[in-house]
């Protein structure tokens, strides 16, 4: 049998098993026409088509998907993920592809659940397979056969690509960062308003593809100062770390930690198409008042693999944040050296820190941290990489005076240099003894350990305003979110604001659908048996208190229901979205237009978006939705608890019935 990396032979057809993201471990036949002849097969120009219609089957197949960490030592029984090629020079040919090693998937494909496909060339577009697929399950109920039909393309050419949902791989992520890259790279920095883009390798995953590092803001409020190379972290030398920014808090947003849960990846790709908007002016404010971090995935190794769900030692790697190894977890250490950054302010124990961290815009002075002097700062500015810097027109430092009185100040090009001075003079004056370190715990909160079970009150000191995990689901419809839970009322309230938000804003978020129970922070995995304590979601809770973090869900088929989402106040009262009330099947354009809708509810959750639908909801302001969420809180705490609840409850005290 051909290796698991190559592509197979078999019947007549090829099957493609040699890219990104692709898993097919193994074809056999289970029909072949009446007709068949080897050697008939072996000549492409012919075509030998038993059957004129195509109500007869004319090719049936068995394949098995791979396995995570397939043939390896740490190889795991997660095999729901499949994607493979098929290229038959049997033209208009019907054939049942029967995968017969899933995971059990009933409920899903139970409630319509169809896998995609696309013909290259031909039919460049993924969607969903035409005719329902059927399923059956073995009678230990270990391994669920989904079966469904494929007609041959007229182009004997062609190549027909199958996969259990929407691909998105590590190379479709690279080729799309570049072309993000050239975009950006081809734009003129015009004032303080524009987009400021930034991407970087943060680290090596294990089998040294890159994780990749984001960083998007206007340039409002940027320093002349870079970020810090941290130990282990940022291997390229040759890319420059990202600007720091004075007074705006960092939101964080990753994605694709469990490898086949691609929807992730589009709920991403429309928050950051949206970010990247010039014209909008809710981008315009997101940029102006938040510095944005994104990390589109988190496990390229697993996604390169076809991995469903482990990365390529079987580890779930939402399992480890609490204490991840940067050997045997390179990424998502990575991830939580940077978070606990942005939570300090820019800020890390000088042992997070290599020799590299003191360097800023190029001058290459070992002691000095913050440019001390009126020279530096000019020759610095000067410099080739700060060629954006020098294209700005920086709006007048008075921001408080200039909002007040509604003009801009613009300050001349050519007085750039003098306003980088004024800029900086403050942190100039704390550096006179150039010692960084000094300088960074007199004025800026350090990162502390954190003993087990004490979690930090997170307060305005902290560099984070948000952190979110985006991931995909198999059994609970809709789109929703997983909070953490709070004894404290108002904490939960804050907990709440921004799912109940996205409820207004998009009309497949569930609110209703949402969970902050305690159970859900710490439950066991039954797959691997770690707990939810080790996810991203929990682990910042509980290492930086930030009580915005998120996970946030997205099923692969479809909801449960569709929101009817208010106006925008522009848009006037008598203009509303069209009204969906079937919910309809997710596609990729739908997870886009969710990542999307988390930009006018992060500015919802401060008032500060200029075109809400809250004036337009039933709730009328964030103050109204605040209410109702505490009404909703506390009839939620004097009702009595549920049957499911009671039976718990009688079980923990060995009671019965």
């Amino acid at each position: 049998m051909a290796s698991a990396t190559e592509n197979i032979a078999c019947g007549g057809f090829v099957f493609l098993n040699n890219f990104d993201s692709a898993n097919l471990a193994r074809v056999e036949p289970v029909r072949l026409p009446e007709t068949f002849e080897k050697d008939v097969y072996e000549n492409e120009g012919k075509s030998t088509n038993s059957s004129s219609s195509k109500d007869a089957l004319d090719y049936e197949f068995n394949l098995w998907t791979k396995h995570d960490c397939h043939d390896t030592q740490f190889q795991n029984n997660n095999r729901t993920w499949f994607y493979f090629g098929v290229k038959s020079s049997r033209p208009s040919v019907s054939v049942r592809f029967n995968i017969v090693n899933l995971n059990k998937q009933v409920k899903m494909f139970s409630q319509g659940m169809c896998p995609v496909f696309k013909i290259v060339p031909g039919h460049l577009h993924w969607e969903r397979i035409r005719e329902k697929p059927t399923y059956t399950l073995d009678q230990r109920g270990n391994d669920f056969t989904l079966s469904f039909l494929y007609y041959t393309p007229e182009n004997s050419k062609a190549v027909t690509y199958f996969a259990f949902t929407y691909p998105f791989s590590y190379t479709d992520l690279q080729n799309y960062l570049r072309r993000i890259d050239a975009r950006m790279g081809k734009r003129s920095v015009m004032s303080t308003d524009d987009v400021y883009y930034h991407r970087e390798c943060a680290i090596r995953s294990l089998e040294d593809r890159r994780l990749d590092l984001l960083t998007i803001s206007s340039y409002h409020n940027i320093s002349t100062e870079r970020e810090d190379r941290l130990s282990n972290m940022f291997p390229e030398k040759s890319e420059e770390r990202p600007y720091k920014f004075r007074d705006k808090k960092v939101i964080f947003i990753s994605a694709r930690v469990h490898p086949g849960e691609t929807p992730s990846s589009f709920v991403l790709n429309g928050f950051l198409n949206f970010l990247l908007n010039r014209e909008d002016q809710i981008a315009t404010n997101l940029r102006r008042l938040y510095v944005f971090k994104l990390i589109p995935m988190l496990n390229p190794d697993g996604v390169a693999k076809g991995h469903y769900r482990m990365d390529t030692k079987g580890i779930n790697l939402n399992r480890v944040y609490l204490n991840p190894s940067e050997v045997d977890h390179p990424t998502i250490y990575a991830a939580r050296n940077l978070i606990k950054y942005y939570h300090n302010s820019y800020q890390l124990p000088s042992e997070l820190t290599d020799d590299l961290s003191n360097i800023n815009l190029e001058i290459m002075d070992s002691n000095v941290s913050i440019l001390n002097s009126s020279a530096s700062i000019a020759n610095a500015v000067r410099d080739t990489t700060t060629r954006l810097l020098q294209q700005v027109t920086f709006m007048s430092l008075d921001e408080k005076n200039r909002c007040a009185t509604g003009k801009k100040h613009l300050l001349p090009l050519e007085h750039l240099d003098s306003a980088a001075i004024d800029e900086s003079e403050e942190l100039s004056r704390e550096s006179q003894n150039d010692n960084v370190t000094e300088v960074r715990t007199s004025d800026k909160l350090t990162c502390t350990a954190v003993d087990e079970g004490e979690i930090p009150k997170c307060s305005d000191n902290s560099g984070l305003y948000l952190y979110i995990d985006l991931h995909g689901h198999a059994s609970k419809k809709g789109v929703f979110m997983y909070g953490n839970h709070f004894t404290d009322p108002e904490d939960t309230i804050a907990c709440m604001l921004l799912p109940k938000l996205m409820s207004l804003n998009n009309p497949h978020f569930h609110f209703t659908s949402c969970n902050f129970a305690e159970r859900n922070m710490y439950i066991i995995d039954k797959r691997d048996g770690m707990s939810r304590e080790g996810s991203g979601r929990v682990a910042v809770y509980k290492t930086t208190g930030l009580i915005r973090s998120y996970t946030l869900e997205c099923n692969y088929n479809s909801g449960r229901l569709v929101n009817v989402i208010p106006a925008r106040i522009r848009d006037g009262v008598n203009k509303t979205m069209n009204n969906v009330f079937v919910p309809p099947k997710y596609t990729p354009a739908v997870f886009e237009a969710v990542g999307a809708a988390l930009g006018p509810s992060i500015l919802d959750l401060t008032g500060n978006n200029p075109n809400s639908r809250l004036p337009n909801s039933q709730y009328r302001s964030l103050r109204g939705v605040k209410s109702h969420l505490k009404l909703t809180y506390v009839s939620n705490l004097s009702a009595p608890p549920s049957k499911a609840v009671r039976k718990r409850r009688a079980r923990r005290r060995g009671i019965s019935g």
